[in-house]
């Protein structure tokens, strides 16, 4: 081989060297050069944690800007997570030993609610890749409050025998290593602490290393228990409701486990307004999650939440309230519940909403004991129930207006046409008095009446007529066996009216059908319901003609709410007969201005077409309390009538039959000043008595203020609401003693 060829081959394979090498280093150079960059930033993002910083819910003010629900600064105290994992086991365990020495020792301080422990490693331990410790929501999702575990605090053994709001080492060890609280930001275990304690745990901080002394702000209700069921509370996220939430985060708005929500009322049913947009913080970890560094220039600030401007006259409010609490205070009264509701009928607002008993939402504000949630939940009380929209109460004669509209559509009756009432009417044929054949009026006989007089006297016979009548329509085939029943249904009872708040009860109006589904409900659960009698089951299915006259009259398993009577008689006191859709809205703005984000329209649902019945139902509910012979004369004779004229209708309802007979509830419907009424309201008392005793002398309280000038509807000032809003009951009672009671309906 020539020496020229050998230098030739190891020529080439330097080339092939310097190629390869030259490869080799270019992609070097791109790696490092042109990737290196985002893969660095990708580095980066592996290793780091966004921790989501809270926001302050929105106010709550009133139609004239009083603010209803606020928030204030509370006194929280944190561990420090990051730090004490670090810590060695003895000097934690000498920490959480002093710390909950002190706290316990402090008579004001609350626990915050102890979320169930969940099982399994934090996965925010460890490095990964880029994630958020938060889930998202579907505002407003909202659990039962009486099965929601999470609105129990301190109630699980955590605290001692003889405190039940002492912090025990437990219920810290148990808060520390609970899932549901982000482990990137501090703990709370206590919160609303007094102020001596903040100043010992801050002067000697050196005895409470990795322990965080922060204020937070918290719900704050300037006026206490008024206009609590309407307001609502806020709470801890239950375990049912994270469930909700966690399979669809929301990007703007998240939720952390440990988040609390609007659980009833306005707080839940605008939440996705009230609540505020969190903030953010993303941390930089190294491998075993601890904190490096915070990526300042990621932060985001956490903004205020919404301003919900609600259709509540404040005023009217504590009138509302004041009224109840007066009759069930009045001497001899055995009654312990009621609700009242007032509406604008020429747009569908609510204006004040009362059920009583009530209860201080700020005693639910950052956990409460198992004590109080137990009498808040008893099924014997209904605390927390708002009775004017979630329980439905036999309607009695305030379902008058209901069924003459019922009888005027299907021709059964005439306005003009004289009937006559000799104070009882026979439903059998052979007569007997068994069996509900014989019906009777509670107030005597009334002679030839038409339509405008029976409801002025409330006349049972007049409206036992209707039903027998409509009753053998049916029979004859002339109509469907439910036709009564679906004209009845035309003015909104017998299901929900829509108002923008949870939990809202349709009521009841029983039909031929209704009554088979029950009578087959019971035969098929169980015989002995009939006592195993097929005959008395089949008995049972059938739609008797006693059936539609108590029908007539609001009785036989006639269920209503005191929201739907209110807007049943809106429709006829506008002079449109529309009936709208109720609301508790009046404008929802930007937090602390006047940009509004979601107004208020009123929203018909439907027109009632009265043409010429309405002006003889008028006179017929005018004369209840205007004319001698009403049911509410006694009761509204020294009202200011000349100035401002009030229609209205009382109710007396049975409730409970034989062993299980109860006294009867009191209800009254009032509408005015006439002729273009601009407030409806709707009374009930449970066990008040007749309709004039207790109901209409509440309904004449509510609106005299209005009526003589101490509150003008439309017009902030005037009547002052007391800061706390605090009623003296027995005051009330003495002021609803000089009002007259009227007679039996």
């Amino acid at each position: 081989m020539s020496t020229d060829n050998h230098r030739h081959r190891l020529g080439l394979l330097a080339i092939a060297a310097l190629s390869l090498f030259g490869a080799l280093f270019a992609r070097l150079w791109f790696l490092q050069i042109v990737e290196g960059a985002d893969a660095s930033e990708q580095v980066s993002a592996n290793a780091t944690r966004t921790v989501i910083v809270p926001a302050a819910r929105g106010r709550i003010l009133d139609r004239h800007n009083v603010v209803l629900v606020d928030n204030q600064v509370s006194t929280v105290v944190a561990i420090d997570w990051q730090k004490y994992r670090d810590m060695e086991e003895d000097e934690q365990s000498e920490l959480l030993q002093r710390l909950s020495a002190t706290l316990s020792r402090v008579p004001e301080g609350e626990v915050e609610g102890d979320p169930a422990a969940g099982d399994g490693e934090d996965e925010g331990d460890g490095a990964g890749d880029e994630s958020t410790t938060t889930t998202s929501t579907e505002p407003g999702v909202e659990a039962d409050p009486a099965v929601d575990p999470t609105a129990v605090v301190g109630g699980d053994g955590d605290a001692a025998a003889e405190d039940s709001r002492a912090v025990t080492v437990e219920f810290l060890e148990r808060r520390l290593n609970d899932l549901r609280f982000n482990h990137f930001r501090p703990i709370p275990v206590a919160d609303d602490i007094p102020v001596e304690t903040e100043i010992y745990l801050r002067e000697q901080a050196h005895l409470f290393p990795n322990v965080v002394v922060d204020r937070q702000t918290v719900r704050s209700y300037p006026y206490g228990s008024l206009a609590a069921h309407l307001l609502g509370y806020v709470g801890p996220l239950s375990d049912e409701q994270w469930e909700k939430l966690e399979a669809d985060n929301d990007p703007v708005k998240p939720y952390e486990q440990a988040d609390e929500i609007g659980k009833t009322g306005v707080e839940a049913t605008y939440e996705k307004y009230l609540r505020g947009t969190p903030g953010r913080q993303v941390f930089e970890v190294d491998r075993a999650g601890r904190i490096v560094r915070e990526l300042v220039d990621r932060r985001v600030e956490p903004q205020p939440g919404d301003d919900v401007h609600l259709s509540i006259d404040i005023r009217i409010q504590y009138k509302a309230e004041e009224a109840l609490a007066a009759q069930l205070a009045r001497e001899g009264s055995v009654a312990k519940s009621g609700a009242a509701v007032v509406v604008d009928p020429r747009n569908g607002q609510v204006r004040a909403m009362a059920s009583w008993p009530t209860y201080d939402p700020q005693e639910l504000v950052g956990g409460i004991s198992q004590e109080l949630w137990d009498r808040l939940t008893d099924p014997a009380t209904k605390v927390l129930s708002n009775r004017t929209i979630q329980e439905a109460y036999p309607a009695a004669s305030t379902f008058k207006l209901a069924s003459s509209y019922a009888a005027l559509r299907l021709g059964i009756v005439t306005p003009d046409e004289v009937v006559s009432d000799p104070g009882y009417h026979q439903l059998c044929d052979p007569p007997r008095e068994n069996d509900g054949c014989l019906k009777t009026n509670s107030g005597g006989a009334n002679g030839p009446i038409t339509l405008s007089t029976a409801i002025k006297v409330s006349s049972d016979v007049y409206y036992y007529k209707i039903g027998e009548a409509a009753f053998w329509r049916a029979e004859r085939g002339e109509i469907s066996e439910d036709a009564f029943q679906q004209e009845i249904m035309g003015l909104g009872y017998g299901a929900r009216t829509g108002i923008d708040l949870t939990g809202e009860s349709a009521g009841r109006v029983p039909t031929p059908e209704s009554n088979r589904e029950l009578a087959d409900s019971l035969w098929e659960r169980s015989h002995e319901n009939y006592d195993n009698d097929e005959a008395a089951w089949k008995d049972a299915r059938r739609w008797k003609i006693g059936y539609s006259a108590d029908v007539a009259i609001g009785q036989f398993d006639t269920l209503v709410t005191p929201l739907q009577s209110a807007m049943a008689y809106s429709a006829l006191a506008n002079s449109q007969g529309e009936l709208y859709r109720p609301s508790v809205l009046d404008h929802v703005a930007r937090a602390n201005s006047a940009t509004v984000v979601k107004g208020y329209a009123k929203e018909v649902t439907r027109v009632i077409e009265w043409g010429g019945w309405r002006q003889p139902l008028l006179d017929g509910f005018a004369g209840v309390t205007q004319q001698p012979g009403g049911t509410g004369y006694l009761t509204f004779q020294d009202f200011p009538l000349s100035t401002f004229p009030v229609s209205g209708k009382t109710g007396t309802a049975e409730v409970g039959d034989g062993a299980d007979q109860r006294r009867d509830n009191s209800l009254f419907v009032a509408y005015g000043p006439n002729p273009d009424p601009t407030l409806v309201v709707s009374v009930m008392i449970e066990a008040g008595g007749f309709g004039s005793e207790s109901a209409a002398p509440a309904a004449y309280m509510i609106l005299e203020p209005i009526a003589n000038g101490e509150i003008v509807q439309d017009q902030p000032g005037g009547f002052v609401v007391p800061r706390g809003a605090s009623i003296d009951p027995e005051s009330a009672a003495i002021v609803a003693d000089g009002i007259g009671r009227g007679t039996t309906d």
